[in-house]
């Protein structure tokens, strides 16, 4: 097929089948106004592909369609579903959820592993080219997962291309694919090609004032020469200045007022009916008094064509022109009678809905049920348009306010953050019922707590909304709300604080087990003098069980632990909620879960380990639009990152940080962030510079008694040792209620720099004794470190040897590369010589990416890549081509020999 003018378009397309026939998959976006040409490209490229071996897999975007999510996706999809046994379970499931199948929905990564996967598997038979076409009308949930396919071709012998209509109205989808197409409006000479081929009568003052009329744009140029009015009524100036869809539009309706009114008015049923079946079209068509036979002319004028059992028109502007045209009263009863004889309750609701005209209580509440239903699938974009669909359609205002709560949370549920604060606006002056205050709460903090769209209100505020509810068990979650807020935010006065905190203790406020835990964990947020009594308890109440809000409170509870300062305890119950929320699909809830136990894990000293969590999560929460869980993982790679000199890696991870924090980060994210800045500052020999940083991050309590465990020395070495006082004020407090063993030693060891004199030993080696007892072994060798170098100053050279080749043996196996240095620096002062072969452990880490090291480990374990591929969110293939680079890398050729090379990479 040859598309006249598009040959440059066509040679582009040509040329990224013949590098995914090679292996080397790719996706484009072909864009452009409505007839420029889009189609008539793609499917000269289409069928170059299938003549030369390409299986094609196709679904189109149909205006108007998509109540329910991912008919496109289970269009697209169809012929391969035969083959879903094959995935791993939890993306077998997520499909069959998605499809309609009853269980618990789950993220659209999953689903979308689960679409990749079904590609990669029918992509080994022979390469693929996916074509989306109308990606502008293709249902939410359906395009969600096109642009996750789009952004991983590259490993396929598949190209994925899409169409789409360049108009503001419409999504921007271009930066999920890897090469955009736009299409410009045909030159001169093409333009008079194009008329030349399809009205040689034509004499060339006419051609050319068609091409000056077309503007370029091919269909009207085809259409238009074609039509006799040309030579004899050339259109005026006037109408020369419409829009292009516009005279296009009106180019069909002349064309179709040529038709008898019975077929217009059947016409007009296939526009409304365009996601119904002919034989449902033909069926709605007779209950308005017309027949089959009525749609026989539009089909002699090539209007519309019966395709693979639908009516489908010539061009989408034929259909748009024909519904748009109608008046409202027409296209109701239209809707009405599609609505009568369409099987799918989904598409039979949508139509009910279009024939609403005012408010219709019994049509708002069937949308509530498709909502609902929609969202158990998991299509949550389409169910926030549906509730909203709902709320225009409810006369009671109470039911108003209470569906556009609801309309909130599921557009929130879909990651639509922005609107969901809007709905909540909207709804907050008029809500009044305790149920929907109750949801509204709980939505605005869940967006206030992961994302920077809405602050939410303050703990006093929801202290006073407490006291008008009625019901203890809401009441309690007002107030836990009110805790986690001020927790997180760290923006409450000591006032509101009190005030939550006497809230809260009232007696009568839990009664059950559950209620008390959630009691527990809301004191021991904002009350230093309560603590988790059960870690076991607390954990036990949230087994079983898939609330949005047990997400928010898992985390509190983590946190809470962690300001116990025992970070062993804290990793186990992040540990916890990593393998609750993977069971129930809950990728998003897993992510942050994973990310506080990188940030943990680093403040442990498990480098390593901390590095491969906060990795994930920042891949992780880039695939499901998480910035605030990728600005805090970033944090943490800078951090580990500084501990190891990687100071270009760190920079990077920081600046990584800065670009998802937006203008108001997160008091961790920034005292995560601070924390790694001082220390590459310290790096760097710039111990002022690190004191300042130390110190903002310090303002944050529970990363700041950690963090201030740094402060003493490059304090003292900046000659600000009174810079210290706050911090070990601080950390003292913590440690009064705290038998933290590494908190100890990081308190004694400030003491030891800031003390003159010999009463520094003391502090020193009860240091070391605190030290000993715990798995911090880098803070532990720092500490050896700083009294080696005192030993040194003291004269007692032997002594101070013993301990600086420690610590210098525990850095150089952890690969800490900067305190490595320092200390083989001090130890050669200290008569240590010149060490030749230094005792470094394998790095794998230095070799391999932090994903090929993840896959490599959980290979080691003995995991399949079918369950190593579910564990972390790719597919079995690209499993398969991790381990691949991974032996090739560390030179192995067999996967029992993994855990043997991998042993010397060490935390």
């Amino acid at each position: 097929m040859h598309v006249i003018g598009r040959e440059p378009e066509f040679g582009q397309l040509a040329a990224l089948l013949d590098s995914a026939r090679r292996g080397h998959g790719s996706s484009v976006l072909v864009s452009g106004e409505a007839g420029i040409g889009k189609s008539l490209l793609v499917s000269a490229a289409v069928e170059a592909a299938s003549s030369s071996g390409f299986r094609t897999l196709s679904c189109r975007g149909i205006r108007g369609a998509g109540a329910a999510g991912f008919e496109g996706l289970h269009e697209l999809l169809l012929p391969l579903l035969d083959r879903v046994d094959a995935l791993p379970p939890r993306q077998r499931t997520a499909l069959d959820v998605a499809f309609g199948a009853e269980g618990e929905p789950a993220d659209r990564l999953i689903t979308g592993l689960a679409a990749f996967g079904l590609l990669e598997k029918a992509a080994t038979a022979s390469p693929l080219v996916v074509l989306i076409e109308d990606l502008h009308w293709l249902d939410r949930s359906t395009a969600e997962i096109v642009t996750f396919l789009a952004a991983r071709t590259g490993d396929l012998p598949a190209l994925l291309v899409a169409t789409t209509r360049a108009d503001p109205v419409y999504p921007d989808h271009g930066s999920h694919f890897g090469h955009h197409l736009p299409l410009a409006p045909l030159g001169e000479e093409d333009a008079l090609n194009l008329i030349g081929a399809h009205a040689p009568a034509m004499t060339m003052p006419q051609r050319h004032r068609l091409v000056a009329y077309a503007r370029g744009n091919p269909l009207a140029l085809t259409e238009w020469s074609a039509d006799p009015s040309w030579t004899e009524d050339p259109p005026s100036v006037e109408r020369s200045r419409l829009p292009m869809g516009k005279r296009l539009e009106d180019s069909f309706l002349a064309e179709v007022a040529l038709l008898p009114r019975a077929t217009r008015r059947a016409l007009l049923v296939a526009a409304a009916g365009e996601d119904a079946s002919s034989h449902e079209v033909v069926r709605a068509a007779r209950n308005l008094g017309l027949d089959r036979g009525d749609f026989a002319p539009a089909e002699s004028f090539g209007l519309i064509s019966l395709t693979d059992g639908a009516y489908r028109f010539r061009h989408p502007l034929v259909a748009s022109a024909v519904y748009d045209n109608a008046d409202s009263d027409a296209r109701s009863r239209v809707h009405t009678q599609l609505a009568a004889v369409i099987d799918d309750a989904a598409r039979a609701v949508r139509h009910r809905a279009a024939a609403a005209v005012g408010w219709d209580e019994d049509v708002a509440r069937e949308l509530e049920e498709l909502a609902l239903a929609t969202g158990r699938r998991g299509a949550r974009t389409e169910a926030a348009a549906t509730w909203r669909r709902a709320v225009a359609l409810t006369p009671v205002a109470a039911e108003r306010a209470r569906r556009t709560v609801m309309a909130a949370e599921a557009a929130r549920q879909a990651g639509a953050t922005a609107d969901a604060a809007a709905l909540l606006a909207e709804a907050m002056p008029v809500v009044h019922d305790e149920a929907s205050l109750v949801q509204s709460a709980r939505t605005e903090l869940l967006i206030s707590t992961t994302s920077t769209a809405l602050q939410g209100r303050r703990g006093d505020e929801l202290v006073e909304l407490s006291r008008t509810l009625s019901e203890p068990a809401d009441r309690l979650e007002i107030l836990t709300w009110a805790a986690v807020r001020s927790y997180l935010r760290q923006d409450s006065s000591a006032e509101i604080m009190r005030a939550v905190t006497d809230e809260l203790r009232r007696p009568d406020l839990a009664v059950t087990e559950e209620q008390r835990v959630l009691q527990g964990i809301g004191l021991a947020l904002i009350s230093p003098a309560d603590r988790i009594t059960s870690v076991e308890k607390a954990l036990s109440i949230f087994q079983g069980r898939v609330r949005d809000s047990d997400a928010t409170l898992l985390n509190c509870l983590a946190f809470a632990v962690e300001d116990t300062d025992d970070l062993t305890e804290a990793a186990r119950v992040w540990t916890a909620e990593i393998d609750m929320f993977h069971r129930s699909a809950r990728t998003s809830d897993e992510t942050v879960a994973i990310a506080g136990r990188g940030t943990v894990r680093v403040t442990a000293n498990e480098i390593a380990a901390g590095l491969a969590d906060s990795e994930h999560a920042l891949r992780l929460s880039a695939d499901l639009g998480m910035p605030v869980v990728g600005a805090l993982a970033a944090a943490n790679i800078a951090r580990a990152r500084a501990w190891r000199g990687e100071q270009e890696l760190a920079a990077s991870a920081l600046e990584t940080c800065g670009e998802l924090s937006g203008l108001m980060p997160f008091a961790r994210v920034e005292a995560v962030a601070s924390w790694a800045s001082a220390q590459m500052a310290a790096n760097e020999s710039q111990p002022d510079e690190a004191v300042v940083h130390l110190l903002k991050s310090v303002e944050h309590l529970p990363i700041g008694v950690w963090a201030g465990g740094d402060l003493a020395d490059v304090a003292v070495r900046a000659g600000r040792p009174e810079a210290v006082e706050g911090w070990l004020g601080m950390a003292t407090t913590a440690l009064a209620s705290s038998d933290s063993d590494h908190l100890a030693m990081l308190v004694e060891r400030s003491k030891a720099l800031l003390t003159p004199g010999s009463g520094a030993r003391d502090h020193f080696e009860e240091a070391i004794r605190r030290g000993e007892r715990t798995t911090a072994h880098l803070d532990l060798a720092r500490t050896r470190l700083f009294f080696g170098e005192w030993l040194r100053r003291e004269r007692r050279i032997t002594e101070a040897r013993d301990h600086l080749a420690a610590a210098l043996h525990v850095f150089e196996a952890h690969h800490a590369a900067p305190l490595a240095r320092r200390t083989a620096q001090e130890l050669r002062a200290a008569g240590g010589g010149e060490r030749t072969q230094p005792t470094r452990s394998f790095d794998a880490g230095s070799i391999l990416t932090a994903q090929e090291l993840h896959v490599a480990r959980l290979a080691a374990e003995g995991y399949t890549n079918k369950q190593i591929a579910d564990r972390v969110y790719l597919s079995h293939r690209t499993v398969g081509a991790h381990l691949y680079k991974a032996y090739a890398k560390l030179q192995i050729s067999r996967r029992s020999q993994l855990a043997s090379v991998l042993a010397g990479a060490l935390d």
